[in-house]
């Protein structure tokens, strides 16, 4: 369902900045200081946040810890020789949003702790999970297994892109009509004529929308509230209230705190470096 993007830290030219007659700039990952590799602790506003690093021969090495205006911690990565190992990201009140590790593997948490979401490049797994933190989604590259609320399988398997329950009937209802049938239950309808499907519960909420027309994809928790969407390569994470928590937006890697605030991970600007030790 999503890829985890390299996330890079600072390896575009940065602005440069003064601090006691000394000159200090970043280029391509390395911080300069009067054109030589940097060594010390430093604080610098990236991407208008208070950040803090310890660099070692011009990179960085150790926490390299970015702060909410409050104080509070907002991102912190673990840094060897400019190389991150692995990134928290918290919400304002303190909870962990995210973490990914190695740029390989993420969870994504709602504020009370329960998972939203976790990725695995090692298996190319993603689940997306319920509110009772019971697997929703499960899929590994083509093939996928949906669960209900009480985590029984409703929908039939998905191997090789192609269905695998031998109970699903498909009826055929004229006009471009069609409705999925599985242990009498109707799971499904499809419209030929707009390309679009909607996956039920088997209490009869929506589960899935697609429309092939548009290229998007929706998926809603039983109470109605959205999970997920994607449109081409942009794909949106909701949390249990029903708000953005993590988007792809045009390759760019964007978490949203409590208030909506977008936290950008892999664009920089930096500006006021200033050695403390």
């Amino acid at each position: 369902m999503k890829k985890i993007l390299s996330v890079l830290l600072l390896i575009f030219v940065m602005p440069l900045s003064a601090c006691g007659g000394v000159k200090y700039e970043f280029i391509d990952g390395f911080l300069y200081a009067d054109g030589k590799e940097a060594t010390g602790t430093f604080e610098f506003i990236l991407n208008g946040y208070k950040t803090r690093a310890k660099y070692v021969n011009g990179l960085a090495n150790g926490l390299f810890e970015r702060y909410y205006p409050n104080g509070s911690i907002l991102i912190k990565n673990e840094v060897k020789d400019g190389i991150v190992s692995k990134i928290e990201v918290y919400y304002k009140s303190g909870e962990t949003l995210a973490i990914i590790t190695d740029s390989k593997y993420m969870k994504l948490f709602n504020k009370d702790g329960s998972l939203v979401e976790s990725y695995d490049a090692d298996k190319n797994e993603t689940i997306l999970y319920q509110e009772n933190e019971n697997p929703f989604i499960f899929s590994t590259g083509v093939d996928s297994t949906t669960y209900n609320d009480e985590n029984n399988e409703i929908l039939p398997k998905v191997e090789n892109g192609k269905e695998v329950d031998s109970n699903i009937i498909t009826k055929n209802l004229g006009n471009g009509l069609s409705e999925v049938i599985m242990d009498d239950e109707v799971i499904a309808k499809f419209d030929d004529n707009i390309g679009s499907l909607i996956h039920f519960y088997s209490t009869g909420e929506p589960m899935i929308t697609a429309n092939a027309t548009t290229s998007e994809t929706q998926i809603f928790s039983k109470n109605g509230s959205i999970l997920y969407k994607s449109k081409g390569n942009d794909i949106t994470i909701y949390n249990k209230d029903g708000k953005p928590i993590h988007e792809i937006r045009e390759g760019v890697l964007i978490f949203y705190n409590e208030d909506g605030d977008e936290i950008i991970m892999n664009s920089y600007k930096v500006e006021d470096i200033k050695k403390i030790d």
